[in-house]
């Protein structure tokens, strides 16, 4: 059995991106559609790159409207800012459903993008799990952190990434509530 060097506490953050409607043309979906919800199964993000698996449910027109324009690759669906980076995306339908979508995102070359996964990656290192959901005009995170450090300089960074028409808004810092409790599956049943 491997020996812990030492005990660490896993700190969660929880924060909200809201968008008013013409702000991101994705936002702009869940504004139209009141009941579409696209959750975050899982987010990996690197020095350069970023992995990750979304599903998305709700009206069929809806989930039309979202392949039209989620699965373009010449956009970027994740960044904050005016000038969208210049990284690579490529998508793969996982699951198509008629109300419903199941997709996997790889995107290259994301040192230049001001998206919420890289920029808390930059400001916290390895070990960072992310959460999030988007519904209505608000793109919710809950982020767990294995590093006790000041996120006063992560919110100034994400504020001042943020394109007109998108605010910040933290709603929770602490220690790490019981994930169950608040944890829906992703992925319908």
């Amino acid at each position: 059995m491997a020996s812990q060097s030492h005990v660490f506490s896993v700190k969660e953050f929880e924060f909200n991106i809201r968008f008013t409607a013409g702000a991101d043309p994705v936002m702009d979906l869940f504004h139209e559609y009141p009941t579409l919800r696209l959750r975050n199964a899982t987010c990996t993000v690197t020095e350069n790159a970023m992995w990750r698996i979304d599903h998305v449910d709700g009206p069929a027109d809806a989930i039309s409207t979202f392949d039209e324009v989620f699965l373009d690759d010449d956009g970027c669906n994740e960044c904050l800012d005016e000038h969208r980076c210049s990284g690579t995306r490529e998508y793969q339908v996982l699951d198509r459903r008629p109300t419903a979508r199941t997709v996997y995102t790889y995107h290259a070359d994301t040192d230049r993008c001001r998206a919420v996964p890289t920029i808390v990656t930059d400001h916290i290192g390895d070990g960072v799990v992310f959460e999030s959901e988007r519904t209505g005009s608000t793109y919710r995170w809950r982020v767990l952190s294995p590093v006790e450090t000041s996120l006063d300089p992560l919110f100034d960074h994400l504020e001042s990434t943020l394109r007109t028409g998108v605010q910040l808004d933290v709603d929770h810092l602490g220690g790490a509530e019981p994930w169950r409790d608040k944890t829906q599956p992703v992925f319908p049943q």
